[in-house]
């Protein structure tokens, strides 16, 4: 039986990122042969356990709508990421490439690539900044528009994830999530979803 502490150590030691979700990813990739001590974990008291249980959840509840959005994302010729980016920009309008990014917790190196890709399609402009000559400004073209619009609006059929769900629990499933978003928006200093939906 494996302690948290040495799943935790193994996960690091493979050059994964050190986040509660990625590592409850990890663990359920690794597969149901883990069993966990958690009575010899390294990581104290029962709080740090259920941070750990919630990373795991939220990871597979991520995976499950991935699959949901799947053949969605696909009739559009879409990534997640290219959707994050165009829904993000119908609520910031123009914006500098690296701020973009950062809004849509895309890594730079990552970002630049998908941005070359999404100009050449097409979906986004780019433009150098007014006050820095060394910055660009990024946002959505006509097309990326009515493309990310037509998708959000296919979505709108696609399986409810929450259906399980009363009307009281999902309110309190958004309640506590948007208090999550809120606390890490503040910490990665970017607009939490509710901010920025408020500026379309």
């Amino acid at each position: 039986m494996a302690s948290i502490d040495a799943l935790w150590v193994e996960y690091l030691q493979q050059g994964n990122s050190p986040t509660a979700k990625e590592f409850g990813v990890w663990l359920i990739r690794k597969g149901d042969g883990v069993s966990v001590d958690a009575g010899s974990s390294g990581f104290q008291g029962q709080e740090r356990e259920l941070t750990v249980q919630s990373g795991i959840l939220v990871g597979r509840l991520q995976r499950f709508l991935h699959f949901l959005t799947k053949p969605y994302l696909k009739a559009a010729g879409l990534t997640e990421d290219e959707l994050i980016v165009l829904a993000s920009l119908l609520f910031m309008q123009e914006v500098p490439k690296t701020i973009l990014l950062k809004q849509c917790l895309i890594e730079i190196p990552t970002g630049s690539e998908l941005l070359k890709r999404m100009k050449k399609a097409g979906h986004i402009l780019e433009k150098k900044h007014p006050d820095d000559a060394r910055s660009t400004v990024i946002s959505i073209s006509a097309k990326g528009k009515k493309l990310v619009l037509q998708t959000m609006q296919s979505m709108q059929e696609m399986e409810d994830a929450l259906f399980i769900l009363s009307k009281e629990e999902r309110a309190l499933l958004v309640t506590i999530l948007a208090k999550l978003d809120q606390f890490h928006s503040h910490r990665h200093d970017i607009l939490q979803l509710s901010e920025l939906m408020k500026r379309y």
